[in-house]
């Protein structure tokens, strides 16, 4: 790993710009974009309709190209030329007129085109925009006022050249235009993936390099819709999360990353934590809420304890009653199965039902639950006006905020601390088998009260068990079932290994909207996404859209209970005059970070109005969990440098020149960026997390024991004492500086790096890079296959080992077995006793006999630490031992103190 330095960036920001200045090859007069013929090469390839821009300001028009064989465009909302109500059939061209850039190339054009004056109701889109439905493309229309109102930037991105990043205040635009890196974009991101943390994410690495790592989330989304998808639906890619406890990834280590993530940027980025890409965020904000929910809170919470149902391992089940937000699936029907939902009693709500318990299960012991528990159908609200009514049916619901650290164990309330499944699994796969039986029990009735066609029932019913509990659903007030379950959430705290912790977490989620494209946006496009970003970080009630049928947008806030807010804000962009009442748009009032949960070790500070939490320097995490990079993988894994030079190509987008610009020593550290738009920021340098700026000289100045400790307020004792530097005045409850020097020294990291003092008898690896997978397995960190040598460390005999496992009689490497007497091996052990298994055991986990071996206990509510040795673990009862060594099994372990489990294996065993 490179060592971390403070960099000056000589070249960092660009003045505003105006794209239509910049650029004027591409804008047109009002009417369309020219377009090149790069961007149209890949047009004609496929079978496109689409508007370019797809937005526009009211008063000008756009530019409607297709490469399908349409040669007319009739629809009643759209008119051309300045016409204001419908005329008539719009005709295309292709004889390089009328907006056509080249003449008969198969791609039918007409520009000047734009909603009918008549039809044009902005209310559609909170005031100031309208959206109406088409089934080729996606056009937009804009407030006219707003023009010029939306500063912008263009921005220097040296790690994707050949590309143009822009910015607004809430919105990043990466535009490919000469297909460098998507070169089959619209049609597709292939072979360039947007969602996994590699290098493949150009427009994410592009993103991070001008802003830092100062984003919980990034959202992936094509600028212009065509029905054939860049990206279909939306998905979500979460590769960490820093919960030590009981969190959405409740089985993951903190920090534990794949081989391709410091690819990402060419630095680490440690608070990052998933990537969605989501083809619609403007119609489908359901999709985004959802993705953000797998996200914050996830699934994995219920997989412990059975009566919770697994469902399909990652949605709540519709079939119970834990969750009813937008992460949870319609409840299908209780013998079909998926994808054929249980109707709701409107017959124009297309959404289906939730289930909810009835009064006469509390009654119910639990082994009476079919004879006298029953259900209730209510139909999922699918206006502003119903979700303000019954919140509960569609946001998250007291679990799911618990989960997600927006409220504490505490907090649910009592009559939410109780949850049932019924009826059979269909969301684990159950269901009618073939067409035979769908078609001749269900067709008729749901081709009327469903839209999936029979055709895509049938697939998704090929060979799977059928549903074997009965339920009666003939009175939809009165639903009972031959198999309903009952749990409660101590059950589930309990199976999850305790109480979650942190208990507080995502209330602030910051989450950045890159808009991918392979032109240039227009200024109407760009005022539009900012706009909607705004919108979501502001708004607290659903909108109602114009269109019948269509669902209302739902901000996060709402989704949330008003638990936790979306933050889009791109430090550094001036947000002009329509950023008024935006809160990001400023700083916050007095003092945003008193009593925010920031973690340990941890400095805050006022990032856009909102409170950001960073680890001070010698430690790393997200802010709300900060401890030693030697409890992660990041120091473990290898850089982006190394990646390029090794043999991880698949780490990178094919045919890049990546590996040919990348040089980590010309990026800032953690959080990294460029000035002024990294967190950091201080002039034209970005400082280390935690060090003081020197306004007037824009410089950075290392952190003294006064800033660090006791400007700092609302800290507990652990939050204090984690700093490094800091003392804990008990009587006046206050952090203060430790040394009457001021100096702030780093943390230090307490875990034992052992050396070896002779090669007879010692490991020959570094202990921080071997893993405890079992009583029967070491392996190495930052295996990566058969062959595979990039980011590795050597042996002390200065070997590299590809796929290294210890077993206790041989081991194992690049898939070859290899007794440890056999002198003919790759490992070359000297000694008596050559058994590396036993050696690395005793050196690196269990300490051999020494009961003076430390581990953490557990986390107190002030954050401070009661840790414990493997001898005072030893004498206790048998009762308390086991409750220690299960109780944490799963990642419980801070700032470089291992669990019981993995620090006393012996006395655990």
């Amino acid at each position: 790993m490179r060592s971390t330095v403070i960099v000056t960036l000589l070249v960092c920001c660009t003045p505003q710009l105006s794209l239509g200045n910049l650029f004027t090859d591409q804008v047109q007069s009002g009417c369309g974009d020219s377009l090149s013929e790069t961007y149209l090469s890949k047009i004609r390839e496929a079978n496109i309709n689409l508007f370019a821009p797809s937005s526009y300001f009211r008063g000008s028009a756009t530019k409607f190209i297709s490469s399908s064989g349409t040669t007319q465009l009739d629809t009643k909302k759209l008119c051309v030329d300045n016409a204001t109500s419908y005329t008539g059939p719009i005709q295309l061209y292709d004889d390089g007129t009328h907006g056509d850039d080249v003449a008969n190339d198969g791609v039918y054009t007409r520009d000047c085109v734009h909603y009918c004056e008549d039809k044009v109701d902005l209310s559609d889109f909170f005031g100031y925009a309208m959206l109406l439905g088409f089934v080729y493309s996606r056009l937009i229309v804009v407030d006219e006022s707003l023009e010029g109102t939306v500063p912008y930037k263009v921005l220097n991105t040296p790690l994707t050249p050949g590309a143009t990043a822009i910015a607004s205040s809430h919105a990043f635009f990466f535009a490919d235009v000469d297909r460098k890196y998507y070169p089959n974009f619209p049609t597709s991101m292939s072979p360039n993936a947007s969602a996994r943390p590699s290098g493949k994410s150009v427009g994410i690495s592009a993103l991070l390099s001008v802003f830092g790592d100062a984003f919980d989330y990034l959202t992936v989304t094509p600028l212009e819709k065509d029905h054939v998808e860049a990206i279909g639906g939306a998905g979500i890619y979460k590769w960490q999360h820093w919960d030590r406890r009981g969190g959405p990834m409740i089985n993951n280590r903190i920090g534990d990353i794949e081989e391709c993530f410091m690819a990402v940027s060419g630095v680490p980025t440690y608070r990052l934590t998933g990537i969605v890409t989501n083809g619609d965020v403007v119609e489908d904000t359901g999709g985004e809420n959802h993705e953000l929910v797998h996200g914050v809170s996830g699934y994995s919470y219920h997989m412990n304890l059975e009566k919770a149902r697994n469902g399909d391992n990652a949605h709540t089940p519709g079939a119970c009653t834990t969750d009813h937000s937008s992460l949870q699936a319609p409840v299908w029907d209780w013998v079909v199965g998926y994808p054929m939902m249980i109707p709701a009693s409107d017959p124009q709500n297309r959404r289906g039902v939730r289930i909810e318990p009835n009064n006469d299960c509390q009654q119910c012991d639990d082994n009476a639950l079919t004879s006298c528990c029953s259900f209730r159908y209510l139909d999922f609200p699918n206006t502003r006006d119903k979700m303000l009514a019954s919140p509960e049916l569609s946001t998250m619901s007291p679990l799911m905020l618990y989960i997600a650290g927006m409220i504490k164990a505490d907090e649910v309330p009592e009559d939410k601390r109780t949850y049932y499944c019924m009826g059979s699994n269909t969301d684990g796969g159950c269901g009618a088998d073939g067409d035979r039986k769908i078609k001749s029990m269900f067709a008729s009735k749901y081709q009327r009260d469903h839209y999936s066609p029979i055709s895509n029932i049938s697939k998704a019913a090929e060979s799977r068990p059928e549903c074997v509990y009965k339920v009666d659903a003939s009175d939809r007030s009165k639903v009972t079932s031959e198999y309903v379950s009952r749990f409660t959430l101590d059950e589930l705290i309990d199976t999850n290994g305790g109480t979650r912790f942190p208990e507080e977490r995502f209330k602030v989620v910051r989450n950045a909207a890159i808009h991918i494209s392979s032109r240039l946006p227009s200024e109407a496009e760009i005022v539009f996404y900012t706009m909607l970003w705004r919108h979501h970080e502001t708004e607290v009630e659903p909108w109602d859209r114009l269109e019948e049928g269509r669902p209302p947008v739902e901000p996060w806030y709402f989704h949330t209970g008003g638990h936790s807010v979306l933050h889009s804000r791109l430090h550094g962009i001036d947000c002009g005059e329509g950023g008024a009442d935006v809160p990001s748009c400023f700083s916050g009032n007095g003092d945003v970070c008193e009593g925010y949960p920031c973690g340990a070790g941890a400095v805050c500070k006022d990032l856009d109005g909102r409170p950001f939490c960073m680890c001070r320097e010698g430690l790393v995490g997200d802010g709300i969990e900060c401890t030693f990079a030697s409890e992660t993988m990041y120091d473990k894994r290898p850089s982006a440098h190394e990646l390029g030079q090794g043999d991880k190509e698949h780490c990178f987008a094919e045919n890049s020149d990546w590996t040919d610009f990348v040089s980590e020593s010309s990026l800032p550290p953690y959080p990294g960026g460029q000035a002024p738009y990294s967190p950091t920021s201080c002039g034209s340098n970005v400082c280390r997390a935690g060090w003081r700026c020197d306004k007037n000289k824009g410089t950075c100045l290392k952190p003294k024991g006064s800033s660090i400790c006791e400007k700092q307020s609302g800290l507990s004792k652990g939050e204090c004492l984690a700093l490094g530097c800091c003392k804990w005045a008990g009587g006046q409850k206050k952090c203060k500086r430790r040394r009457k020097n001021n100096k702030c020294p780093l943390p230090k990291d307490p875990s034992v790096k052992k050396s070896c003092a002779d090669l007879n008898t010692c490991c020959y690896f570094d202990c921080n890079y071997l893993k405890f997978d079992n009583e029967s397995q070491i392996s190495q960190v930052g295996n990566c296959g058969s062959e595979c040598t990039t980011g590795i460390k050597p042996d002390l005999n200065g070997v590299k080992h590809p796929e290294l496992y210890l077993w206790p009689t041989i081991y194992i490497t690049n898939h070859d077995h290899y007794g440890y007497d056999n002198d003919s091996g790759p490992m070359n052990i000297q000694g008596d006793d050559k058994n590396m298994f036993n050696r690395c055991m005793a050196s690196c986990f269990t300490g051999g006999e020494d009961m003076t071996q430390k581990f953490l206990y557990k986390i107190k509510k002030n954050d401070t630490l009661s840790i414990k040795t493997c001898g005072w673990l030893f004498s206790r009862g048998s009762t308390m031992k086991r409750t220690i060594c299960t109780g944490n099994a799963y990642n419980l372990s801070q700032r470089g103190y291992k669990s019981a489990r993995i620090a006393c294996p012996d006395t655990c065993a």
